[in-house]
This record gives structure tokens, sequence and C-alpha cells, in this order.
């Protein structure tokens, strides 16, 4: 009884096997075209999972959207401007990335407008805690069947580091975290090639290993950037390639800041 008052209090409908979540109770979760689940951080910019393509195609998001079947009059759609992703997966340096900063950054092309139904998620101050209640929201697979086209909502509880790194041992870093359901380390279950981890309100994971396509079919945990060791990188990036708007909109340099990356140095994030 108390896991389902819990869950209602979470925003889902009922629950932990991933269930709709309650209608736009997750105002601040983006659709992209590229088929990955982001995040809305403020007006202008959407955290995401890294992707191959973003390049080579036009992407839109759709923000406001509980339902991905046809539009209502609570979505936006927006252009893609910018896609970046974090530094060990991009250019020429991605024979030698390491798999761990499995992160971008999408700048829209004009601003989102603030409403009931499209607003940001606020970044991590620390770090999750061993045994919070968290809840991973995305669209797609929750098990068997075909993909949903509605927001999806699973309870999930953080695992220790030790649990995490036993069990995905190829996989570990000090840069991720793992999560399973409340009885046990399994995984969600929930296929739509990212989703998006909340903790109390705050921002805590994208969802984005290898090992997670094995999920809780093979007992497996799901496995999410500890965003909070991204913070630097996050802020970086947004403070130096966000447009100027006033009277003359001035758009910052095409490339991004960089650091020189270690290329398996799970403590390099920035």
């Amino acid at each position: 009884m108390k896991l389902l008052v819990l869950v209602a209090a979470l925003g889902c409908v009922e629950g932990s096997l991933g269930l709709d979540c309650s209608p736009f109770a997750r105002p601040w979760l983006v659709s992209l075209s590229s088929g990955q689940t982001g995040v809305l951080l403020n007006e202008w910019w959407v955290l995401t999972k890294f992707s191959y393509n973003s390049a080579s195609q036009s992407l839109e998001a759709r923000l406001g959207v509980d339902d991905l079947n046809g539009q209502s009059n609570t979505e936006q759609r927006i252009p893609v401007a910018r896609w970046i992703n974090h530094d060990p997966y991009s250019g020429f340096r991605r024979r030698k990335r390491s798999p761990m900063h499995d992160l971008a950054l999408v700048r829209l092309a004009e601003p989102a407008r603030f409403t009931p139904y499209v607003q940001p998620m606020a970044l991590p101050t620390q770090c999750p805690q061993t045994g919070e209640l968290c809840v991973v929201t995305g669209w797609g697979f929750t098990g068997p069947g075909p993909v949903s086209k509605k927001q999806q909502c699973l309870v999930q509880q953080v695992l220790s580091d030790d649990v995490c790194r036993r069990l995905n041992p190829m996989f570990w870093s000090s840069n991720m975290f793992c999560t399973g359901s409340h009885q046990s380390a399994e995984g969600s279950c929930l296929r739509d090639r990212s989703s998006i981890l909340v903790c109390g309100g705050t921002l805590q994971g994208v969802n984005g290993f290898s090992f997670v396509s094995e999920g809780c079919s093979a007992g497996k945990p799901d496995g999410f950037s500890r965003i909070c060791r991204y913070r630097s990188w996050i802020d970086r990036v947004m403070s130096t390639m966000t447009p100027t708007v006033g009277p003359h909109t001035t758009e910052p340099p095409n490339t991004p800041p960089t650091s020189t990356p270690f290329w398996w140095d799970d403590h390099f994030v920035s």
C-alpha cells in the first residue's frame, strides 16, 4: 500500500512495472525526432544521450506532448539548431572514445515557451543516494509488445556502486550509477534509446549504457550517466553556446568549448 501511495505521488498511474504516467506529469520531457528522449533544462537547451546521426539530418523537438500519436494544442514543435555530443564522442576522437560519457546537449532553434505543459527540470546539486527511490520516464517498450506512444513511468531505486560494479564489471565507471526495481536489481525494460531518471524532483540520470539492452529480461540493472558529475560541462556549453537575444540577435561560434580528454579516464567529465 505504501508503495502505491508513493507511486501516485511520483506521477505514475499505478504500479512500478512500466505504466502510463499521469497525464502531463512530466512537462520537462522532450521527444526528439532522432528517436530519443530528452529533458528540458531551460528555454534553449535539452539534455539527452549521444547520437552518431545528429549532424546528418534535420531534427525536431516535441515539447508539451503526452501521447506521440497526433498533436494537441499543448504541444510545441521546435527545430534543433545544434547537437553537441560530449567531447570524447566527437569528431576524429570517436575511435578512441570512452563509452561512459554518453551525453549530448541539444540547442533549440528558438526558445521554448513555458506553459503548464512545458517546464524545465532542475539540475542536481548533489549526487543520487543509495536506496533513494526515483522514477525513470520515457517513451518506448516496457516489456513484450509494441512501443508505447504514451509517457511511461517506472519506480526504481538507486543501487550501491558495489552492486553496480559486481553486476556490470565490464561497464563500470564512477561517472555512472545503476538502478533496479524496489524488490531486486532488475532494470526497467524501458527501450526508447534513452530515458530520464528523476529523484526528488531533480534530474539525476540519462540512460544510455550498452548493458541496458539486456535489461530486466537478464536480471541486469539500468545504467545512467551521473549528471551531478557533468555539471561543469553542461554549464559551460550552455553559457557559451546560447545566442544573445535582443535587437540584434547574435549566434555564438560554431565550435563548442572543449577540453583535452583522457580516453578511458573515469574522472574526465569536463
